[in-house]
């Protein structure tokens, strides 16, 4: 039960970026291309549309990085007999290091010849 309400959660938090991303990039539409560089910077490539117009792209590169962690599990056994007490114990750490994960996300308009945002596409979070 725990997972299907992980997996439920999960969903619903990509549904709302993906619906987020939608209403920023549909907004778009209908727009003069100069506004959308002036908002977005540069693009990082212009390709024609083989329409006469053009197809505006921007790429980023976004990272995370986990902390690391280390774990430390103790094993012993102890023998009394009489007042002495004997035994032997050993130790051992785990070391997991941290982790950066690196993704790529796309963003892409169509412009046609008037310079007027007609059509988007996106891909990645």
């Amino acid at each position: 039960m725990k997972r299907v309400c992980l997996a439920l959660s999960l969903v619903l938090i990509l549904v709302g970026c993906a619906g987020r991303i939608n209403r920023v990039m549909n907004s778009w539409v209908g727009q003069h291309y100069s506004a959308l560089i002036a908002s977005w910077g540069p693009p990082e490539q212009i390709l024609p549309d083989g329409s006469g117009g053009n197809i505006l792209s921007w790429t980023v590169t976004r990272s995370f990085s986990t902390p690391g962690s280390a774990t430390t599990q103790t094993t012993g056994t102890a023998t009394v007999s009489g007042n002495t007490a004997s035994g032997q114990a050993s130790s051992y750490t785990i070391y997991n290091p941290p982790r950066t994960y690196t993704r790529r996300v796309y963003r892409a308009f169509w412009v046609n010849s008037d310079g007027i945002v007609y059509k988007w596409a996106w891909r990645g979070l």
